[in-house]
């Protein structure tokens, strides 16, 4: 596939700094300066010049009746071109014969008259001295007077002539200031060209043709003369005239036009097949990532019709084309040449394959004063966003992806937002832009995300409410934006980083660091023994240089590290957040205000908080940490997880993979324990706060969660790797005498036997009675002994352990108190193993001094409550107790409060209320024992008999199952009544009786109560 410039050649006059081409009017070709064959060698012959041609050729081979020929379009739409082109075939006959191949018909004469020019003899004068017939009107020119009919028959009979008026509006403007008598030039003009028009229907002027252009779109004044002043002039020549258009602007004439004016040759069509296809499959590739709804077909036929310009041209000049001013088909091919020239000197001609409409420099004056005279409104938008050379957004953002897009869619952005006219079109969408922009050499992400960065830092750049981009001379929210930005100090942004920096930082799980400082004074960095501070500082080539002295200079060097870069992109930073602050106030303002712009303010404020984070993503990208050989670091990137940015865990993630963090299980700890012993545990003796502390200190040492030390703590105690004495933690290994644990399990009161577990801690274990040498070998942990004094003692087989202390075993005995009544005397018995000797008193004092030897029951004297017991054996006191004394009254013993007690008195009730009133505040107090139960309705009845002793809540709950199976919430009525209660201690019977209001005195009397 070939460039442009390996296929075309551009024509001398696209590299000329003159346009004279371009302006040629009537007086060139009257005064002779129009190189005929150079003319249409570089003019396309369009469909509305051929048809012209054809009109004025036919009336003079006698073939048409219409003398009078009207060009019609808007300025600058080739009707001087066409009737300068009439003239030139009309004057030559060689040239007519090769350009049109007509039949010669003879001489033609040529007159022309350009409203441009100074007719002092008026139209008429101007056009009998071109044929050499001035005394034919001579008696017209003084005063100026209008010809008649008769008068332009005599003037034009007899000879083939080519008549062509041009500019006629302005001349005739310019005519109302001349006065003639009581009218003025214009009227008399008016009436002389009515004249004209109605003299060339007539038969002697058969070989005359009129040809004028008649400029209504683009002369209001001298329009509004034609259609008010001159009403008869005007239907004159609608009913006389045959109107052409010279260019059909809409068609693919355009690209004809313009190739033929500015290169010299063509090129094949299968070179132009490939272009075609090479775009085609551009454009099908944008369509199949569903960037543009393009037609690739379409592109592929445009591509071969408009070649070598891109089709997008023709829809694109189409909505300026109708400018005010604007001279359409000149316009363009004066601005198309420059965008060729510079197209070619550029070097863009030796790469690309089409010309673009944005193939154009705008730092360059000549190609900006073309956009200018288009649309003079558009200088803020092309000075701030597109091009002030290398100054603009567009400029910048290309600057910084190296490349061109982002001025490539600026600039085909500002060609469709050229329109100047009442509602027309501005703006492309973004599937428009794509399609205009996908080319063999486009990268359509680079565009993709130019036109991103455009939407978010062009300060003219709109959107209308269909999705059209498009630039326009008012400031946008960007603009506003920006503004805003300004005026926020980088302190400020600071202050913002700070904010979001915490918050993506937060130590929620808070197991890899505590404490978060974001741009800190050194001085406030506050390092504690148990917490990890996370440091996050400005960016450097390495760890900042005041890190660096503050770790050099910290003690506690293992508990900190350093979030930081290695890219300064600290203004870049503060600029962003200086943005969001920005946002941020614009949204609550138009929030408080209700304002339609709030949805873009919302899409901008995600999208100037995206850019924040992207930059936070970009720069703090390095994690330091402390290990035995000092700083080390390693690649850190904040992700996107479960919704948000969460930092903690991606710095987590580091040190988990850095082995910097680690959690230890059950099975490792033996593995800690010799790593703490060689790191941290380095002497024989140290308390948990300075283990704590060494930990805080020493670089070596990993980190752990919380608690960790203490966990390891306990597990080495249990296993005697270590001891704790005193508050100091005691490093093993340790050399210990051997012991003996002896602990008593049981006592068989009936076989007054004990039953031993005993243990030796490093070596085997050997016993004895009490006062012999302990030489009996124990061969199982269990012993059962009647004897109430043993000896143990553990000795070391391989004599590595010195034998421990003995332990001298006592065995401890249940004792028991028995109060009875015996011929009327409270007789009280005590218990004991017959070796153990008991001492008692009754009188409240100590037993161990003072007490009496127990050997028979005791009489307990009236108003003792209570006998202090004292057990020895061999003199070794074993156990002490207190027995309490009941009280007995008239025969009658008062209610122990911590002895069960059975209330023996029946109680029924006759109805359901009171069943279930005193059935719920029985369950606080007693069991109801032998309790019946009779439920009934008007038809049936159900009875329950318990003998044994129940729970009030279980007999209640049987009720109400009973009453929803049988009954079914029909009306019943419940019958109750019970045997006795029974109460777990005498103090419960007691609140129930005070509650109930009952003589207790009485009911021991009457022996109801029941106590053992």
């Amino acid at each position: 596939m070939k460039s442009v410039k390996s296929l075309l050649v551009p024509r001398s006059s696209v590299f000329k700094n003159t346009t004279r081409e371009d302006v040629l009017n009537l007086t060139d070709f009257a005064e002779g300066k129009i190189d005929a064959t150079a003319f249409f060698e570089e003019n396309f012959q369009t469909a509305g010049m051929s048809a012209l041609f054809e009109a004025a050729f036919s009336r003079f081979r006698g073939e048409s009746e219409t003398g009078v020929i009207k060009l019609t379009q808007a300025m600058g739409g080739g009707k001087t071109h066409s009737m300068l082109a009439l003239a030139l075939l009309a004057e030559n006959a060689e040239l007519r014969r090769g350009v049109i191949a007509v039949d010669d018909v003879g001489e033609i004469k040529v007159v022309t008259f350009s409203g441009r020019e100074n007719a002092p003899r008026g139209l008429w004068g101007h056009l009998a001295q071109q044929l050499g017939k001035m005394e034919t009107f001579g008696k017209y020119y003084a005063p100026l007077q209008a010809p008649g009919e008769s008068d332009w028959i005599k003037l034009l009979a007899g000879e083939r002539i080519l008549i062509l008026l041009d500019e006629l509006p302005p001349y005739l403007e310019n005519a109302k200031a001349i006065a003639i008598g009581n009218s003025d030039l214009a009227k008399v003009t008016v009436t002389a060209l009515a004249n004209l028009f109605s003299a060339l229907g007539k038969e002697q002027l058969a070989n005359v043709c009129l040809v004028f252009s008649d400029l209504r779109a683009a002369y209001e004044s001298g329009s509004q003369l034609l259609r008010s002043s001159f009403r008869e002039l005007e239907a004159e020549t609608n009913r006389v005239a045959k109107e052409v258009t010279p260019v059909a602007l809409n068609s693919d004439e355009i690209y004809s036009i313009l190739h033929t004016k500015l290169f010299e040759n063509t090129a094949g069509e299968e070179e132009i097949k490939d272009i075609a296809t090479a775009y085609k499959k551009a454009v099908a590739k944008s369509v199949k990532l569903g960037l543009t709804n393009y037609n690739p077909d379409a592109v592929f036929a445009g591509v071969k019709d408009s070649y070598p310009f891109h089709p997008s041209i023709k829809p694109l000049y189409a909505r300026f084309k109708e400018n005010p001013n604007f001279q359409q088909t000149r316009g363009l091919i004066r601005f198309m040449r420059l965008v060729v020239r510079q197209f070619y000197e550029s070097g863009a001609a030796e790469k690309r394959y089409l010309i673009n409409v944005f193939d154009f420099n705008l730092n360059e004056q000549k190609i900006l004063s073309q956009i200018y005279e288009i649309n003079p409104s558009l200088d803020a938008p092309i000075n701030h966003d597109i091009a002030q050379n290398g100054k603009a957004i567009a400029e910048i953002v290309d600057s910084q992806c190296e490349g061109d897009a982002a001025q490539e869619v600026a600039k085909l952005l500002l060609v469709s937002s050229l329109s100047a006219t009442h509602n027309g079109l501005l703006g492309l969408s973004k599937s428009e832009i794509v399609g205009y922009l996908s080319s063999p050499e486009a990268n359509i992400e680079r565009i993709k995300d130019a036109l991103g960065q455009l939407n978010q830092k062009c300060w003219y750049l709109k959107t209308d409410n269909v999705g059209r981009v498009y630039f326009q001379n008012t400031k946008n929210m960007v603009a506003q934006l920006n503004e805003l930005a300004q005026g926020y100090s980088d302190e400020d942004a600071r202050g913002k980083l700070r904010k979001m920096l915490r918050e993506i930082f937060k130590p929620v799980v808070g197991k890899y660091y505590d404490r978060v400082y974001v741009f800190p004074e050194i001085s406030d960095i506050k390092l504690d023994e148990n917490k990890v501070a996370l440091v996050i500082y400005e960016p450097y080539k390495r760890l900042h240089p005041m890190l660096e002295k503050f770790y050099e200079q910290v003690q506690r060097k293992n508990r900190v590290l350093f979030l930081s870069g290695q890219r300064n992109m600290l203004e870049k930073l503060h600029e962003n957040a200086k943005m969001v602050l920005a946002i941020e106030s614009i949204y609550g303002n138009l929030k408080e205000e209700g304002n339609t712009q709030l949805k873009e303010a919302e899409i901008m404020k995600d999208r100037q908080m995206q850019n924040l984070i992207s930059t936070i993503r970009e720069l703090f990208v390095t994690l330091y940490f402390p290990t035995k050989n000092g700083i080390d670091s390693k690649d850190f990137r904040l992700e996107f997880t479960k919704m948000k940015y969460n930092g903690e865990e991606q710095i987590a993630k580091c040190l988990l993979d850095a082995r910097k963090y680690e959690e230890v299980e059950e099975q490792g700890l033996e593995i800690l324990r010799k790593k703490c012993e060689q790191r941290i545990f380095i002497a024989k003796t140290m308390t948990l706060k300075q283990l704590k502390e060494r930990a805080a200190t020493e670089p070596s040492w990993q980190w752990y969660p919380a608690g960790q030390l203490e966990k390891l703590l306990k597990a080495c105690i249990a296993k005697d790797a270590w001891r704790e004495k005193d508050g100091y933690i005691i490093k093993g290994p340790f050399v210990d005498p051997t012991e003996v644990k002896v602990e008593q399990v049981n006592y068989d009161e009936k076989s007054n036997k004990f039953r031993l577990k005993v243990m030796g801690i490093g070596g085997e274990v050997y016993y004895a009675k009490s006062g012999a040498l302990a030489e009996t070998k124990l061969l199982e942990e269990e012993l059962e002994t009647s004897e109430c004094r043993l000896n143990f003692r553990c000795v070391d087989p391989t004599g590595k352990r010195v034998e421990g202390e003995m332990v001298k075993f006592v065995g401890k005995v249940p004792i028991a108190g028995e109060q009875y009544e015996d011929e009327g005397a409270q007789i009280f018995r005590i218990v004991a193993h017959p070796e153990y000797a008991v001492k008692y008193t009754i009188d409240g004092s100590n037993p161990k001094e003072n007490g009496e030897l127990y050997a028979e029951p005791i009489e307990v004297a009236k108003g003792c409550r209570e006998i202090l017991v004292a057990v020895f054996l061999d003199k070794t006191l074993v156990e002490e107790r207190r027995f309490e004394v009941i009280e007995v009254v008239d025969g009658v013993r008062a209610v122990n409060k911590k002895e069960r007690l059975i209330y023996m008195r029946q109680k029924q009730w006759r109805n359901t209320a009171t069943t279930y009133k005193d059935f719920e505040e029985l369950e606080r107090f007693a069991k109801i024992r032998g309790a019946t139960i009779a439920i009934s309705d008007k038809t049936m009845s159900v009875n329950l008999s318990m003998k044994e002793t129940d729970e009030p809540a279980k007999i209640l709950q049987l009720i109400n199952d009973i009453r929803e199976t049988v009954f079914k919430e029909r009306d019943v009525e419940i019958i109750s009544a019970y045997q006795a209660l029974e109460f777990k201690t005498g103090k419960l019977f007691l609140d129930w009786a005070k509650k109930n209001k009952l003589e207790v005195e009485d009911l021991r009397k009457d022996g109801e109560i029941i106590q053992q």
